[in-house]
């Protein structure tokens, strides 16, 4: 569904993070992979497959660091431990190691607090992205950050962004949600109370999966586009 620009009477933005704010280039490819899964012993799609029966854990702060998390995978497939290290160094590598704001995403942000807006980015994410975060310089650019490896929760789980939104002092029903779909997060803003947009620019999950039903009020072909929606500075909250 599509709302007009009229329906976003909102004082916070909630927003995703990866594929909405930031992306990352990945540098190490299938092949470079292979040779690894050779040395373990096991196919590339075996360790994938072990690999992510714990992205909950990892997601949840459960598991502390890539190294840990290959360790836990090379116990189960009776693989060499010794090759924790590097699987682990692969993984930062294609997901940390070289990551970019979305263009203009510094100076959205500077012009949503210039309009009064209280902004909090809301993460899903693991040991790799807390040093990403700071490196980004995001802490000083949001009024809040929620990642969800520091506080054990997930989205879509609605108490996730109820925590986002009261940490910048607002309920969900004052705030909008803005994400590229991943994770089903626009269904759990949106059980949250939340105003959802979808972001569907290139890299994001909207965009790699377009046949996909997302629920949404408004939908942006970039993140930036977010600041048509919002045509004047933020209205002051009554009651405080």
């Amino acid at each position: 569904m599509s709302h007009s620009e009229s329906t976003l009477a909102v004082h916070g933005i909630l927003f995703d993070m990866w594929g909405t704010l930031v992306y990352n280039i990945p540098h190490r490819g299938r092949a470079e992979y292979d040779l690894i899964a050779h040395r373990i012993g096991h196919s590339t799609e075996e360790i994938w497959r072990q690999w992510g029966v714990y992205s909950k854990e990892a997601l949840r702060g459960e598991i502390k660091s890539g190294e840990e998390r290959a360790r836990m995978v090379l116990r189960d497939l009776g693989g060499p431990p010794e090759m924790a290290s590097e699987r682990a160094q692969f993984e930062y590598d294609n997901r940390s190691g070289d990551v970019h704001f979305f263009p203009e995403v510094p100076q959205m942000l500077a012009r949503l607090r210039e309009m009064g807006y209280r902004t909090c980015m809301i993460s899903n994410c693991n040991y790799l992205t807390p040093s990403v975060v700071e490196r980004m310089g995001l802490p000083g650019m949001l009024d809040a950050v929620v990642l969800s490896c520091e506080v054990g929760l997930v989205k879509p789980e609605v108490e996730i962004y109820r925590l986002g939104a009261s940490m910048i002092g607002l309920e969900p029903r004052d705030c909008l949600f803005v994400g590229d779909g991943g994770d089903g997060e626009l269904d759990g803003a949106t059980e949250a109370g939340c105003k959802v947009a979808l972001v569907a620019q290139e890299r994001g999950h909207a965009f790699r999966f377009p046949t996909k039903t997302y629920p949404y009020d408004i939908r942006l072909t970039h993140i930036t586009d977010l600041l048509r929606y919002l045509p004047g500075p933020s209205a002051p909250l009554t009651g405080g």
